[in-house]
């Protein structure tokens, strides 16, 4: 009976043991191979820094709209592609005698949220109009669906080039997929979107704040808030904006227009009419990641805001969110997630820090001094201000996706909240406490408000307030 439970005993211990072995074999061949990806991901950075990188369409002016994918009934549409340098977000890379890896597309569209496709392409043409098919490594919708039945999609392909012969880079892609076979027999051409200055590929990210803005949709008319939103985040430090609009009054498209004549915005058509009604709120999932990876890609800023019209990033211990990002971000932070607070529409306006001689006298981080005394939690309608290079997938509240080696940063309450002038309050009896923090930009704010209004409303010098 002992001899019995003696050899039991031995065959337990030799299997742990050889079950010991085997982990320890496994983990040592993992960091063996987690440590020659790593210098291949190296020796390709190095490798980058000796190709000459040219803009294949020189002309191409940035312009994008909504355009069918194939079959027409389908409502599949494709918005945008842009050629991503960074080699770390690409699962499997090359770099051998033959072929090396020199970045990626990203590509949005608008398509079927259970669209099941097993193999996605990307069709490259080039500028002699030779053209060249690349499966993608990434396609699927991305988040926020909110049980729509079309959703945002993001599509990764890799790009490799040829080392034995000069290096092309592809001018437009197209997607193809099995279950709209029109996209492969007439795919639908988009301009890749390239730096607007070739040299700034692999250069440090300048320290400017952008602002992506939400899109502006059923006949959005009110004049002064958009002013005021541009001039308030003017004050914080921000020095372009983008906007896309689906439908806009006049006089909004007039202020628009005015602010892209002096060169602070960018304004894009978002005819995303089709899908208003089964795609989550007008498509802004897909509209922020153009938004960051064209901040990011085109322009090479390194901040982007991204928030909606009613919405303010405040720092509470800063005097403007440039003096709170030039001292808080250590350079591995993917995006500062601000925790929201309500303030109310419907209630009273306090103007007594209005000067008497302005005509703009409502505006409405002036006028709304009482805000909610709780504070969501993180990711529960807060917004982001993010690090454009940072980022992978971008949400409407949060970072879904960043780059090897980046996290976000909760901003604590004490430092900084988001504060959400909202038209229509989600608990009209929470309890309001007095907040005159945006007062602080008070008298600037007033008077480049009113310098704005005149400007473009010569006859008048007042914005409506709808």
């Amino acid at each position: 009976m002992l001899a019995a439970q003696e050899n039991r005993f031995q065959h337990v211990y030799f299997a742990l043991s050889a079950l010991v072995a085997s982990a320890m074999l496994v983990l040592v061949y993992i960091s063996m191979r987690s440590s020659l990806n790593e210098r291949l991901r190296e020796d390709l950075a190095k490798a980058h820094r000796q190709l000459i990188f040219e803009r294949p369409n020189p002309h191409w002016d940035y312009s994008n709209s909504w355009r069918r994918i194939g079959n027409a009934t389908f409502r599949h549409e494709i918005y945008s592609a842009y050629f991503d340098a960074r080699t770390d977000i690409i699962g499997n890379v090359r770099l051998d005698e033959e072929q090396m890896t020199i970045g990626s597309l990203r590509v949005f569209a608008i398509l079927p949220e259970r669209m099941r496709d097993s193999k996605v392409s990307c069709i490259v043409r080039f500028a002699d109009f030779k053209s060249q098919e690349i499966v993608a490594e990434e396609a699927g919708a991305m988040h926020d669906v909110h049980n729509n039945t079309f959703a945002a999609w993001s599509i990764m392909c890799p790009l490799h080039a040829s080392r034995h012969a000069p290096m092309r880079l592809p001018q437009a892609v197209a997607l193809a997929y099995a279950s709209n076979r029109l996209s492969h027999l007439s795919p639908t051409f988009v301009q890749i979107s390239y730096p607007r200055n070739m040299t700034n590929l692999f250069a440090r990210s300048r320290p400017t704040i952008s602002v992506c803005v939400g899109p502006l949709q059923e006949n959005y008319s009110n004049v002064l808030r958009l002013v005021e939103f541009v001039e308030i985040y003017r004050l914080q430090g921000a020095s372009h904006f983008y906007f896309y609009y689906v439908e806009a009054s006049e006089d909004v498209r007039r202020v628009l227009e005015h602010y892209q004549r002096i060169g602070l915005a960018d304004v894009f058509e978002w005819n995303v009419q089709a899908h208003l009604q089964d795609v989550h709120y007008a498509g802004i999932v897909a509209q922020f990641n153009d938004c960051v990876y064209r901040a990011n890609v085109v322009d090479n800023f390194r901040y982007a805001a991204v928030v909606d019209l009613d919405e303010v990033v405040m720092p509470l211990k800063h005097n403007t969110l440039a003096d709170y990002l030039r001292q808080c971000d250590e350079g591995r932070t993917a995006g500062f997630v601000f925790r929201n607070v309500f303030f109310h529409r419907r209630d009273s306006n306090d103007t007594y820090n209005a000067p008497a001689h302005v005509l703009n006298r409502l505006l409405y981080t002036q006028s709304k001094v009482r805000r909610t005394l709780e504070v969501l939690p993180a990711y529960v309608r807060s917004k982001v201000v993010v690090n454009a290079r940072a980022i992978v997938e971008m949400g409407n509240h949060q970072v879904y996706r960043s780059a090897p080696g980046y996290a976000d940063h909760v901003v604590h309450p004490t430092v900084g909240l988001l504060f959400h002038y909202r038209d229509k309050c989600i608990n009209c009896k929470m309890v309001l406490i007095v907040d005159y923090t945006a007062r602080r930009f008070g008298s600037l704010l007033f008077d480049r408000v009113d310098n704005t209004c005149l400007e473009v409303f010569l006859n008048r010098g007042v914005c409506d307030l709808v």
